[in-house]
């Protein structure tokens, strides 16, 4: 389990704070499209990244012992060359990397890099979204074919 830094955590359990958590989320598409964003009203810097100010939420996925489940991811389509971006990235890899830094020191991660599949990615005039995956192959069935009564009739006595 990773530890914030006592700021974080002085902030976290003060009634009544002025410091931001903020989170970063860099999307990556395998060929070489990166998208930086923050979920802040103006651009940061972190760790020599420039993470464009944009309206996203995401909601992570729960490790648990059960089967993951999707969550989402949705970007406020409020740039074109987002949605070029996403729509280049059909059929490929999509990476989203998720951390959470405060505003103040944005070159500490006080949780993440968390790294995640987006899979599902659907774009309208009002958002891009998508669904977050922990584990890309536990939902997966594996192997792709099955054996059943109806096509194999001799493995089944």
């Amino acid at each position: 389990m990773s530890r914030i830094s006592p700021e974080a955590a002085a902030a976290v359990l003060a009634p009544e704070t002025e410091k931001v958590f903020l989170h970063l989320l860099t999307i990556e598409v395998s060929g070489g499209a990166v998208l930086r964003f923050v979920d802040n009203n103006q651009n940061i810097t972190s760790r020599g990244s420039e993470f464009a100010a944009a309206g996203f939420t995401v909601i992570l996925p729960e490790q648990t012992d059960n089967a993951p489940r999707p969550c989402r991811l949705a970007i406020d389509n409020t740039d074109l060359s987002i949605f070029q971006t996403i729509k280049q990235a059909a059929g490929r890899d999509v990476t989203a990397t998720v951390c959470v830094v405060m505003a103040d020191t944005p070159d500490v991660y006080e949780r993440g890099p968390l790294k995640y599949r987006l899979r599902n990615v659907r774009a309208s005039k009002e958002a891009i979204e998508g669904e977050v995956y922990d584990f890309y192959l536990a939902d997966r069935k594996f192997p792709k074919g099955t054996y059943t009564p109806e096509d194999f009739e001799g493995l089944f006595f």
